[in-house]
């Protein structure tokens, strides 16, 4: 079952980090999909698991890229990636440890979190590539 549908207008113009969007997209797809048709417990901390893992080596990627392009707002940046990750980890920990079903708080953050992000965020760093490529002459 599909919570979000990718939509070329969130490409920002770099094929790594626009591959890796799509792949977010999938691996949220996938977590709504095992809550929505399973329910088991273990395969969604499973899901959630990998999904954090991804979400940290990409925004590893997307921050390597955005200081290889001179990005000038690449701190700012990398502190909302800190905090995106600081609270997906706390969602988890309260999905593990208090054994509560938060899945349903933990689909909306997701669905959330990645359009915002994108949208808000990595808008931002898409414009800056635009008006780089623009400022460079013509080879």
């Amino acid at each position: 079952m599909t919570i979000l549908s990718w939509h070329d207008q969130y490409l920002i113009g770099n094929a790594i980090i626009d591959d890796e969007h799509k792949e977010l997209f999938r691996l949220i797809n996938d977590f709504h999909s095992k809550w929505t048709e399973k329910r088991d417990r273990q395969t969604i901390k499973e899901v959630l698991n990998s999904l954090i893992q991804y979400c940290q080596t990409h925004f590893s990627d997307e921050e390597s890229i955005m200081a290889h392009e001179g990005y000038v707002v690449l701190e700012s940046h990398r502190k909302i990636h800190e905090k995106l990750v600081e609270d997906i980890f706390k969602l988890n920990q309260e999905l593990v440890e208090k054994n509560t079903m938060l899945e349903h708080d933990l689909n909306k953050f997701l669905k959330h979190w990645l359009v915002d992000h994108i949208v808000h965020c990595d808008y931002d760093f898409r414009d800056f590539l635009v008006r780089k490529r623009r400022a460079q002459p013509p080879t």
